[in-house]
């Protein structure tokens, strides 16, 4: 379950999307300033909307219907396929976005005792060989969710849940097309950086 990721800054946001990837991104009207983003905090997210591919600031987590202090930040993508109803339903089908990462950022299993005595989860960061890394958004009004899926083999060993990365040939796809041919990540590679100890 990802719970962090770091934001570049709006120039960078820029440069990529209009000059690398020759988007026709409208000038933002928000400032974006390099960070870490975690669940209930702001992060710029870039969707189509009123015939413009823009950037806007949504709120990380769905509000929870069971426990209002408890966002919704990750809808794993099965959810849209199984016959069952769910909360992300409408989402999927029709306001799907794009998150934009420097870095994103996974606890293993394994633990670790620091010199304060206390027992910590391995950390990692994982990012693509691109200057941004592209992941899968949903959203409802003002707030968005990250999109997960099976981990791919840079993931596996470390986690069993993976953001849905996506490559930037296949961003049309995944904001106006049909997805289920992205459900699958063992094609992406993942750069895997094991962070500093406490």
């Amino acid at each position: 379950m990802c719970n962090q990721f770091r934001l570049t800054d709006l120039k960078q946001i820029q440069k990529y999307l209009k000059q690398d990837l020759a988007l026709p991104l409208v000038e933002p009207k928000i400032d974006v300033e390099a960070k870490d983003i975690f669940p209930n905090q702001t992060a710029p997210v870039l969707l189509f909307q009123n015939n413009q591919l823009q950037l806007i600031n949504k709120n990380w987590g769905y509000p929870s219907p069971v426990d209002e202090h408890k966002p919704l930040f990750n809808a794993r993508i099965e959810r849209f396929y199984e016959a069952k109803p769910s909360m992300w339903d409408q989402s999927f089908a029709k306001q799907r976005c794009i998150i934009l990462t420097s870095e994103f950022f996974e606890y293993a299993k394994k633990t670790y005792q620091a010199s304060n005595g206390r027992k910590y989860h391995e950390r990692y960061g994982f990012k693509t060989e691109n200057p941004i890394t592209l992941i899968a958004g949903i959203y409802d009004q003002n707030n968005f969710a990250m999109v997960t899926t099976d981990p791919n083999q840079d993931m596996q060993p470390i986690h069993n849940r993976m953001p849905l990365v996506i490559e930037p040939n296949e961003l049309r796809r995944w904001l106006f097309q049909n997805f289920t041919s992205l459900i699958d990540r063992q094609n992406i590679h993942l750069t895997v950086q094991k962070q500093a100890k406490k």
